[in-house]
């Protein structure tokens, strides 16, 4: 359905809320915003509130209305800049309701396991990593950013829509999955292109700048690394994501 009535002040007032992460808590709500996430949004199962469009994006807003039964408003691109997260916004964006998985489950043989990753845009960039590999539920310590953070979800390109999540005390979890091997990314482990992973495993990368915390390290069945041939001091935690993840992708399919 398409409504060409101006916003009300109401729901102006609604999205800037959501730019926080207390408004996004109190609204149940997340923004989703840019032209490749909004089309993967109208493939998932998410409940979009309502979109707003540029109303040059005649293309879109057709599509969109094929595909979703959220009321649709289109405004001009500087009113839509004003209400966007982004710095310029000549697109659109969507106000979404939060899902929760409070019935997660470990369903996989391997899970990514996040302990303390502030940056938005490593998370993002890992939620993608791990839909492209098709490992598709991801553990987050308490600590790690937000998930419907607005960067988060720019980062993801779409792929928040397909990927489970859930934050824990990363202790309490493990304890419950005493079954499941912990197999962490440090810099003194075995050497992934030559480690042979186990039946299952939790595999935990940690935080950008300290690594996995100590009381973690403690609780590691294994270790494993990835090996350098250059100078470079580090990677960068999402980089080193994609690169466990191709390895670990590797070693299922053989």
């Amino acid at each position: 359905m398409i409504l060409q009535e101006m916003l009300s002040n109401k729901q102006i007032k609604l999205i800037n809320s959501l730019h926080s992460k207390k408004g996004r808590k109190e609204n149940d709500l997340f923004l989703v915003e840019g032209e490749k996430s909004l089309l993967e949004l109208v493939k998932s199962d998410f409940s979009v509130e309502f979109f707003v469009l540029a109303e040059n994006q005649s293309d879109l807003l057709h599509e969109l209305s094929l595909k979703s039964p959220a009321y649709i408003y289109t405004v001009s691109e500087e009113q839509l800049t004003k209400l966007s997260t982004l710095v310029t916004n000549q697109v659109g964006l969507a106000v979404v309701k939060q899902k929760q998985f409070n019935q997660f489950k470990i369903n996989s043989p391997y899970t990514i396991v996040l302990d303390g990753i502030r940056d938005p845009g490593n998370l993002g960039t890992i939620i993608r990593i791990c839909d492209w590999y098709g490992f598709k539920q991801l553990v987050l310590s308490e600590d790690c950013t937000e998930f419907y953070n607005p960067k988060v979800i720019i980062s993801t390109m779409g792929s928040f829509s397909r990927i489970e999540f859930t934050y824990v005390d990363l202790p309490t979890f493990f304890k419950s999955h005493p079954e499941i091997k912990k197999i962490g990314a440090v810099l003194n482990g075995e050497n992934i292109h030559t480690y042979s992973f186990p039946e299952n495993a939790f595999i935990i990368l940690g935080n950008e700048s300290n690594g996995i915390r100590e009381e973690i390290i403690d609780t590691l069945d294994e270790k494993i690394t990835i090996p350098a041939f250059g100078e470079a001091e580090s990677l960068n935690v999402s980089i080193s994501t994609a690169i466990i993840a191709d390895n670990l992708r590797r070693f299922i399919l053989s």
